[in-house]
């Protein structure tokens, strides 16, 4: 029966079937972060620490107990990792800090301002028609919503975030024993996966995972000179406008700006309203400026910076965007080139330069 299925059928099939495989390990792989999470962090530290641990525990003047060097590089990673988020959480709080002992003393009728604008609002709309004025002010009903709604969604995270804090400490002690573990026992590992696996496999694995990590180098590249560029942006239009602290705002921004759920908008179109709402006229139009520019360079050139790094061509790269944008929402920008980048890799492992014509019809004309 097989015999009778034309070639170019069966190669079509294996190769869709080498698409599903991907998408499916790829979702498989989901799973295992989502519910393995420790030991997937664990196993990317231990990996990090490996080169010194052997270097500790090779044979030489001052060799240690494998068991020893696992727990010294373990003890360093882990005072890195504490001391790299205790860094950024201190400067995080104390500007927050700063910030709410600034807000009061510099804008101390900052509520007041917002009343009398909606006030004045309302005013200026009693000459227009009667479904016009119950059309804002349905607006500004679902806009009053939308504050309360918001505050107590925020309310209701610092809760589960309260709540969930025993969990987190499991969860950090869990992560730490498993890097020393996986550490102290990585050569064993490494034995009981070359008895388990082909040598041919392995070498393939090998082949494969060099080209992917390049790939997701690349992305990550990518993603450092966008930021670079936002923030150049934000700092050179905030030196222009004036403004304090514009280094520190530039930063935290492009900080933000580079996780797609947030993005620049989310500071710089409130600073926008408020600043249109206090008579700052000139700030509001500039906020709204370099809102603009910042949101058309980042479409214009994310593709072609994308593609560069990565190796693709900057319409697939808008492609894959749009896929992952309409399966995954905002995150998707992100996810969707990334599943490219790996079925790409797979696929260009397996067609091993040959393109797909001569993969199914062979290597004829």
């Amino acid at each position: 029966m097989l015999n009778r299925i034309p070639l170019p059928l069966v190669n079509f099939l294996k190769l869709t079937g080498i698409i599903a495989a991907t998408l499916g390990a790829l979702y498989l792989l989901v799973l295992v972060i989502e519910y393995a999470a420790p030991f997937v962090i664990a196993l990317v530290m231990a990996a990090l620490i490996e080169p010194l641990t052997r270097l500790l525990s090779q044979k030489g003047k001052f060799t240690l107990p494998r068991s020893l060097a696992a727990l010294i590089g373990t003890i360093l990673i882990v005072a890195v990792v504490v001391l790299v988020i205790f860094s950024i959480g201190s400067l995080l709080f104390n500007q927050a800090r700063e910030l709410i002992i600034l807000l009061p003393a510099k804008y101390p009728d900052l509520a007041q301002n917002i009343i009398d604008y909606f006030v004045h609002l309302q005013r200026a709309i009693d000459f227009l028609p009667a479904e016009a004025v119950q059309g804002v002010n349905s607006l500004l009903s679902q806009f009053g919503e939308f504050i309360s709604s918001f505050v107590s969604n925020a309310a209701l995270y610092l809760f589960h975030y309260a709540v969930s804090i025993p969990e987190m400490l499991l969860f950090i002690i869990v992560t730490i024993l498993a890097v020393y573990f996986i550490s102290r026992d990585w050569p064993k590992m490494q034995e009981w996966i070359s008895e388990q696996i082909p040598r041919a496999w392995l070498d393939k694995y090998h082949i494969f995972r060099h080209d992917m990590l390049a790939a997701l180098f690349g992305l990550i590249r990518a993603t450092l000179i966008l930021m670079a560029v936002t923030f150049v942006q934000l700092y050179i239009g905030l030196l222009v406008l004036q403004v304090q602290y514009a280094l520190l705002i530039a930063f935290i921004i492009t900080i933000f700006d580079a996780l797609p759920v947030i993005g620049a908008g989310l500071f710089l179109i409130p600073w926008t309203v408020y600043a249109f709402i206090t008579g700052n006229i000139k700030l509001a139009v500039g906020l709204l400026i370099i809102h603009v520019l910042i949101t058309v360079v980042r479409q214009v050139i994310h593709p072609k910076i994308l593609g560069d790094q990565i190796g693709i061509h900057p319409l697939f790269t808008m492609i894959s965007m749009y896929v992952g944008f309409k399966f995954f929402g905002v995150s998707g920008l992100i996810v969707g080139p990334v599943i490219f980048v790996v079925v790409n890799s797979v696929l260009g492992f397996y067609t091993k330069g040959r393109n797909f014509k001569q993969v199914i019809f062979g290597n004829g004309p």
